[in-house]
């Protein structure tokens, strides 16, 4: 196993996350690069502050496989955290509030894992494992939400 902190010189400073325990399987920054994912195995999303590396909170999803990865994203604005889960439903978080503000099943008949991807410059993600589903915000909804930020 490489260990970064051997090597700890220039410009660059090493923080650690969970400690040994964690089993991060995926990491994310958000759009403006201000805030980063860690997903673990056990079903663990984490954010943190990307510059200081201070948690600023953990959300919690059905683990899945261990031969599979969570996927999770930051809504292109950065507002909302959406990650899929292993029994194939799909959460959003608002970050500021660190509450679930929405959740939605899939239409797959069994659970599995969900991958997930934003349409660029859009409200639209796309999920994916056995089929694919695209999510488009209802606009007329939207507009409450709006002023909330």
């Amino acid at each position: 196993m490489f260990d970064s902190r051997k090597y700890e010189k220039g410009p660059f400073g090493i923080y650690s996350v969970g400690g040994d325990a964690l089993d991060a399987n995926a990491v994310k920054f958000s759009n403006d690069g201000r805030l980063m994912l860690v997903t673990t195995m056990d079903g663990l999303i984490h954010v943190l502050d990307s510059f200081r590396g201070t948690l600023l909170s953990t959300y919690n999803v059905k683990p899945v496989s261990r031969n599979s990865t969570l996927e999770a994203s930051f809504s292109p604005d950065g507002m909302y955290v959406i990650p899929g889960s292993g029994d194939g439903s799909v959460h959003a978080w608002s970050v500021r509030s660190g509450k679930e503000v929405a959740s939605w099943m899939t239409y797959e008949t069994e659970p599995h894992v969900i991958k997930l991807k934003w349409a660029p410059g859009t409200l639209m993600f796309a999920t994916g494992s056995s089929e694919l589903s695209f999510w488009v915000p209802d606009l007329s909804k939207l507009a409450a939400y709006v002023g909330r930020k």
